[in-house]
């Protein structure tokens, strides 16, 4: 079998580090050094296909996976070794797909890494980042997790294939107007996706993650790998018990999806009161306070330094879709479902939705927060009937 690694790179290759780029023909790589007129830095870097890895730091890796040819879809995986036989540390595993099983099975083969000796810190339950961590478990790994990540059998992002997690769902998709009799051609795409999970369908294996056992972090956890003291950090806001890990040392944050350059991170829930995007809003001020000047290494896209940019662009488009939102809540003639409100604030390609059902369940739950957040905030109402939320403007505003 061919080895997923090359020495030898033809083409054109982009090449990251820190917050420089820049761009280079054919070019050898070699461990440590990068042959050729530009050697400015001193990393490991490999191709893996669409695959990349990087020695961001002496002995702290990142490898980049994808689930496709999307940029937006890969996934910043990283890894420190351990010293003489030490156990070594990944933080997240990566979707779940056999060419990213293959990939991380060489990399730890090459780095000596025993799946016994392996512990895993996942940031959030959420498919891009424990994919496969049913696999490494199953193989003796040790895994970390918030069990606040656990605290409902369904989530709007991903999928548990047991009984609880879909008798749940019928609850969940309701809440946000989707049901049966009201949306019969979207309540139909989440039992088709349902019943390719059932059947372990290759389309299917992406969206499910599988159970496995964990130990749970709590907030100040201290993880230490390699030269490397890591501390857990609660990072509440795009999940319920999403965490990071902050190197005091070296002044370095790698904090998940909570903050990312280029991205505006969704805040998803569909489950009533509790009131994540508020929780999220606190934690990037609290965020930028606390870690001004500290270097960022989020899951998805490129390192930055914490200027406070970041998070005030984030703040800025929320801000903008909490001004829409309220707006067609306020004109509206009727009480609207979360479902309603958020295909007009987000410009669904039919009344279906998006063709992506993926996309359609972000854009619902990510309107879902918002709505949770104005009625928090007094600024609109909300009603129950038949376990379908309705939301409609105060009298005084309609």
């Amino acid at each position: 079998m061919e080895s997923l690694w090359h020495e030898i790179i033809l083409g054109e290759i982009i090449l990251l580090a820190n917050d420089f780029t820049f761009r280079q023909k054919t070019a050898i790589i070699m461990p440590n050094q990068i042959s050729g007129k530009f050697n400015p830095f001193h990393f490991i870097i490999r191709k893996l296909g669409k695959h990349i890895m990087t020695e961001i730091y002496p002995g702290f890796f990142q490898i980049q996976l994808a689930n496709d040819t999307k940029r937006s879809n890969r996934i910043n995986i990283f890894l420190i070794p351990g010293n003489d036989s030490c156990r070594s540390l990944m933080i997240d595993t990566g979707y779940r797909t056999l060419t990213n099983k293959n990939i991380m099975d060489e990399l730890l083969i090459k780095h000596r890494i025993r799946y016994d000796d392996l512990d895993i810190f996942l940031t959030h339950k959420h498919h891009d980042h424990t994919g496969l961590a049913h696999f490494y478990a199953n193989r003796g790994a040790r895994i970390f997790m918030n069990p606040e990540e656990d605290r409902h059998a369904y989530d709007c992002l991903y999928y548990n294939n047991n009984p609880q997690a879909l008798e749940e769902q019928v609850h969940v998709l309701a809440t946000v107007g989707v049901t049966e009799s009201r949306t019969p051609v979207l309540w139909s795409r989440f039992m088709e996706l349902n019943r390719q999970i059932r059947q372990e369908t290759q389309d299917s294996m992406f969206n499910e993650i599988k159970n496995y056992r964990y130990v749970s972090i709590i907030d100040g956890m201290d993880f230490c790998y390699g030269n490397y003291h890591l501390k857990a950090i609660h990072l509440k806001g795009h999940t319920f018990g999403q965490m990071g890990l902050v190197d005091e040392e070296h002044q370095r944050v790698f904090p998940a999806d909570q903050l990312i350059d280029g991205i505006v991170p969704i805040v998803a829930t569909a489950y009533p009161d509790e009131h994540l995007l508020d929780y999220y809003f606190r934690s990037l001020e609290n965020f930028q306070k606390r870690y001004a000047g500290y270097m960022i290494h989020p899951a998805h896209n490129r390192p930055y330094r914490c200027d406070g940019t970041v998070p005030a662009r984030i703040l800025t488009a929320y801000r903008k879709k909490l001004d829409t939102i309220r707006e067609i809540v306020r004109i509206a003639d009727h009480p609207m479902t979360t479902r309603e409100v958020a295909f007009l604030a987000y410009g669904a390609e039919d009344e279906f939705g998006w063709k992506d059902l993926m996309q359609t369940k972000m854009i619902i739950s990510k309107t879902f927060s918002c709505l949770e957040y104005l009625y928090d905030k007094g600024e609109i109402c909300r009603t129950c009937e038949d376990e379908i939320l309705f939301w409609n403007a105060p009298l005084s505003l309609s």
